[in-house]
């Protein structure tokens, strides 16, 4: 055993520039998986988990190089209540329009659970998204201006949901706020979440 120790001792000091560190079997699989594929956004900046989609970058999202889930850094997030740990891949499969990240809020003592999600998909305009999305449960409040951009604010009708939409070159930027719980907060409540992550991340939004 002893013999052992002083070779991975010795190990560790002959490979003094790298970590010396195992890898458990799943990291080792999960590295083989996304081996070759995209991991970064158009800045370099790495993402924050290890996508498996090699076609998480697609011509139905390209009109902006905007990437929801670099823009915040870790205390960036904290700072909105939001948990950086929970981040994950908005795209449930590969291929899909949206490209961005989902998160989870900080837990309360209520037992309520609040999700965030931002993401990007190509779009000619605000006037679009609302002429998609109307009747039914869907409703757009009057626009918000945000850093001088017009910003569209839709909800459900059902109070759960909230979410912004903001133009960025050819592609729309939208963040989604979702309460589950048995007691439901105004629909105000949920849209000042909503708009409060616009606020943080617009300056970052391409034109």
């Amino acid at each position: 055993m002893k013999n052992g120790r002083r070779y991975v001792t010795l190990l560790c000091i002959v490979s003094a520039v790298a970590a010396c560190t195992t890898k458990s079997d799943d990291s080792i699989a999960t590295s083989s998986v996304t081996s070759g594929i995209r991991q970064v956004d158009d800045y370099g900046n790495h993402l924050p988990f290890d996508t498996r989609h090699d076609r998480r970058w697609s011509s139905g999202n390209d009109g902006t190089k905007y990437e929801p889930c670099t823009t915040l850094d870790d205390d960036g997030l904290a700072a909105l209540n939001v948990e950086p740990l929970s981040a994950a891949d908005a795209a449930g499969s590969n291929g899909q329009t949206l490209r961005g990240c989902k998160w989870r809020y900080t837990s309360t003592d209520t037992g309520d659970r609040w999700n965030l999600s931002q993401f990007v998909g190509n779009s000619p305009g605000l006037d679009f998204a609302k002429t998609r999305r109307s009747g039914g449960i869907n409703e757009w409040l009057p626009d918000e201006t945000i850093a001088g951009r017009q910003v569209g604010v839709h909800i459900y009708t059902t109070g759960d949901q909230c979410d912004t939409y903001v133009q960025s070159g050819g592609a729309s930027v939208i963040t989604m706020v979702t309460h589950y719980g048995q007691n439901q907060p105004p629909i105000s409540e949920v849209c000042d979440r909503a708009l409060g992550f616009t606020r943080a991340t617009i300056g970052k939004m391409p034109v």
